[in-house]
């Protein structure tokens, strides 16, 4: 038995509660407002927005977000009318950045620690197979590299991941993503409003394009022609003979613990200044609460980042976000191809991996036609499984977090399996839950 308040979702509580800025919801905006322009129309668009987050907002926040979504809304109703192929007398009163970059996939992520956690990061990371590939000419920074993926790990005193660091403790500061046209990537984020950013630079050192994110963080774009090997060579000693030890592939994606009122921004700012798509939004269940997720990627789906929220006090979000004091990646996922060799090698070199309970695998029992056997390996590496209607199957693994923080996911997907595993979010929770709750226990000893 259950009971409910009884809710008139109709449109003015829709209006009250639900607004928000072009961009943020779902609706066909672009196609609303071109019949207008067609018709000769060339005054003024305003916005009315009622929400309960956006009566919350700091006023200048609101105001940028509100200016970047009438850029998009004034793109998109260009786009709209371009493919229609009529000729429209006033179309070049409508905003036209410089046109989106194609994206090559993620360049580097780097991580703000101090020399001891450096140290320490680095050791997770090569028991994962990661290789120890260089050291910066000139600074406290090394490059871990593994197949396609570069992880930097900066520990240089008065930096911008010096400062990030003494704000949010060991944390990923900065994403770099391969453009095809780093310059004129960075001219459509200025023309969005992005803040660029200049880092100091060194002698003979390459200076790299950056905007900051809502958070503070960085996106340096990199161009591709250009090549990411020529930033490393440049920049870093490079260790002859180094061989990464694992098939680790590439960054599949990379995972964000956001404030539940920030969201909307965070979706908007990814949408606007880079052109990425976001996915529908999926609420996923927390052993202490409710956790809402929306996934944003490019559109050649090579850069994945989904976003999530959560207004429990006890979900894992919020313990991140306690963490972090702020928003933070919170798990990274790597891409293989055989993920039974992959977490077999990280057992064996002693990479802490989530213990997931054993009657997870009875539940797969029940839902898939698997022998006996593969069950048991599944559940001796702590595999989840996952299939989608299409016969698409996803494998994966994860790490406990490191130092209570981001954690690590090691990744096989088959047959174009495009998801995230979100039916296996429950218990994946709930085990880090398990575990968040026995290294309490073993502090207070």
């Amino acid at each position: 038995m259950a009971d409910a308040p009884i809710l008139a979702m109709d449109v003015l509580e829709w209006s009250r509660h639900f607004r928000c800025f072009p961009g943020q919801g779902e609706f066909d905006l672009p196609g609303f407002l071109a019949p207008i322009i067609k018709s000769g129309y060339t005054g003024p668009l305003s916005l009315e927005i009622f929400n309960d987050g956006f009566r919350a907002a700091p006023p200048r926040a609101n105001a940028a977000d509100g200016l970047r979504s009438l850029l998009y809304l004034e793109e998109k109703t260009r786009e709209r009318l371009l493919q229609e192929g009529q000729p429209v007398a006033n179309i070049d009163t409508l905003f036209a950045p410089p046109a989106v970059q194609a994206y090559g996939g993620t360049e580097f992520l780097e991580f703000a620690v101090d020399e001891a956690l450096g140290a320490k990061l680095g050791g997770w990371l090569e028991r994962l197979g990661f290789a120890r590939a260089g050291q910066h000419r000139s600074k406290s920074v090394s490059l871990m590299r593994q197949g396609d993926i570069n992880l930097i790990l900066n520990s240089e005193p008065y930096s911008f991941a010096h400062s990030f660091f003494e704000a949010h403790g060991p944390s990923v500061c900065a994403t770099a993503i391969r453009v095809k046209d780093s310059a004129k990537a960075l001219e459509r984020a200025v023309a969005y409003k992005g803040q660029p950013y200049r880092g100091l630079v060194g002698p003979n050192e390459l200076e790299l394009a950056a905007v900051r994110e809502p958070d503070g963080s960085l996106i340096y774009l990199v161009d591709q022609q250009q090549g990411g090997q020529h930033l490393y060579d440049t920049d870093f000693n490079m260790h002859s003979g180094v061989v990464a030890k694992g098939g680790l592939k590439r960054i599949d994606h990379m995972a964000m613990a956001l404030p539940a009122d920030s969201l909307d921004s965070w979706v908007l700012f990814y949408k606007s200044l880079l052109d990425f798509e976001a996915d529908d939004e999926v609420v996923l269940p927390d052993p202490y609460g409710l956790v809402k997720s929306r996934a944003l990627r490019s559109r050649c789906s090579s850069i994945r980042l989904p976003l999530n929220i959560s207004e429990n006090r006890n979900t894992a979000i919020s313990h991140a976000l306690s963490s972090y004091r702020g928003s933070g990646v919170h798990h990274i996922a790597f891409d293989c191809d055989d993920i039974f060799a992959e977490v077999s090698r990280a057992k064996e070199a002693g990479v802490p991996l989530l213990d997931i309970p054993l009657n997870y695998y009875d539940d797969l029992a029940a839902r898939f036609d698997f022998d006996d056997e593969f069950l048991s390996e599944l559940a001796y590496y702590n595999v989840l499984y996952d299939r989608d209607a299409q016969g698409g199957e996803l494998f994966h693994v994860y790490t406990e977090p490191f130092e209570g923080r981001f954690f690590f996911e090691i990744i096989q997907r088959k047959n174009g399996y495009a998801g995230y595993g979100a039916a296996n979010v429950a218990v994946r929770l709930a085990a880090m839950a398990k575990s968040r709750s026995g290294a309490v226990r073993q502090a207070k000893l």
